[in-house]
C-alpha cells in the first residue's frame, strides 16, 4: 500500500519508535478479546471482570457527574482530539494519548467499553478509532444504545467519582489509521479503496456547508453517518447494514476510507465499516482539508431533474 502521512502521524510514528520496544502490534485483523458492539445484558455479565474499564464519553464533566454506571471513568473527547491552527478536530500527538490513557488507569492488558451519552454515537466511535490507533482496538467495544440503554432497563446509576490509579501504557501505533489528504489522493483510481462521504446528501451533492468548496471527493460514495443507527442509538443490525454499505456501492474485500466535514461523524462510518469486517482508515481533515486545497479535485453530483 502507499503511505503519505501527515506531520502529526508522522511524529507520533517516530516518537513510537523511541519510547516503545513492543513488536506485537496489534492490527485491525488480530482476533478481539470481547466483540466490537455489547449490549447492556452482555456488559451486567462480564461488569466484574478483572480487566474491565467502562469510560462515560461526554462533552464535558457535568454529564458525567449527573450520573453514569457505577464505577466508569470519565472520558473527555477533548483529552483524544482538538482543533489545532491548521485543521478542526485532529488526533493528538502520541505523547497526549499515552498521558491520557494513563490517567485513566488503562494498561495494554485493559478490556474497554465506551458509554455514549446523549445520543453522541460519532464522537464516542471516534474514541474507538484513537484506541485502534494505539493499539487497542481488539480490546475495544462500544456499548450499544449507550448511557440511555443502561439507565431504560432499569439498572443502577451512580453519582460518585471513581477514583483511579495511574497506570503504565505503551501504544502499540497504527499509523495508517488516521490518514490525510494526499493519501487519500493517491487512492482515487484504486479499486481496492473504497472512499466514503459520510455528510448529509446535500453536502455530498453541492452544498458548501462552511467548506472552501463545493462538492466530494470524485469517487466517493455516500453513506449519510445518521442512517447507520435507530431512534434509540442502537446500530442497526448486521444484515441492515450491509445492505447500507452494498447499496452505497461498498464492495466486500475493499478498504475504506471515511471522511466529513471534520473527521468526526464520519467516525460512525469508520466503526461499522469496522464492524462489518473492513479494514478502515479515517481522513482526519476531511472535506475542510480537501476543499481548501486548490491542488486537488472535487466532483459534484448532477442536479437531481424534478421534472420526472
Amino acid at each position: 500500500m502507499k503511505f503519505f502521512c501527515n506531520p502529526i502521524v508522522l511524529f507520533n510514528f517516530v516518537v513510537l519508535m523511541i519510547v516503545s520496544t513492543n513488536t506485537n502490534a496489534t492490527t485491525q485483523e488480530d482476533e478481539r478479546s470481547l466483540p466490537i458492539v455489547v449490549n447492556v445484558p452482555w456488559l451486567k455479565e462480564h461488569f466484574d471482570d478483572e480487566n474491565l474499564i467502562i469510560l462515560h464519553v461526554a462533552q464535558n464533566r457535568r454529564d458525567y457527574t449527573k450520573g453514569h454506571i457505577p464505577g466508569s471513568r470519565f472520558l473527555w473527547h477533548g483529552w483524544m482530539a482538538m482543533s489545532n491552527p491548521e485543521l478542526s478536530y485532529e488526533v493528538l500527538s502520541v505523547e497526549e494519548l499515552d498521558s491520557a490513557v494513563e490517567k485513566l488507569g488503562i494498561s495494554n492488558t485493559s478490556n474497554i467499553v465506551l458509554c455514549g451519552v446523549g445520543g453522541n454515537i460519532s464522537p464516542t466511535a471516534r474514541m474507538f478509532i484513537t484506541f485502534e490507533y494505539l493499539g487497542m482496538g481488539n480490546q475495544t467495544a462500544i456499548l450499544d444504545g449507550g448511557f440511555e440503554a443502561w439507565k431504560s432497563e432499569g439498572n443502577p446509576v451512580s453519582k460518585e467519582i471513581t477514583n483511579v490509579e495511574r497506570s503504565s501504557f505503551t501504544p502499540n501505533l497504527q499509523p495508517d489509521i488516521f490518514v490525510n489528504a494526499d493519501w487519500v489522493n493517491s487512492y482515487l483510481s484504486d479499486s481496492t479503496m473504497t472512499i466514503i462521504d459520510a455528510r448529509a446528501p446535500q453536502f455530498y451533492q453541492s452544498a458548501t456547508g462552511g467548506a472552501q468548496r463545493a462538492g466530494h471527493v470524485p469517487g466517493a460514495k455516500n453513506i449519510y453517518f445518521s442512517t447507520l443507527a435507530d431512534s434509540t442509538n442502537k446500530f442497526f443490525s448486521e444484515p441492515k447494514l450491509k445492505e447500507i454499505f452494498l447499496t452505497a456501492g461498498v464492495k466486500p474485500q475493499t478498504e475504506v476510507t471515511a471522511y466529513c466535514h471534520v473527521g468526526q461523524t464520519a467516525s460512525m462510518v469508520y466503526f461499522v465499516a469496522r464492524y462489518l469486517g473492513y479494514k478502515a482508515h479515517l481522513f482526519d481533515g476531511s472535506f475542510e482539508d480537501w476543499s481548501g486545497r486548490d491542488d486537488l479535485p472535487v466532483e459534484i453530483s448532477p442536479k437531481a431533474d424534478t421534472t420526472k
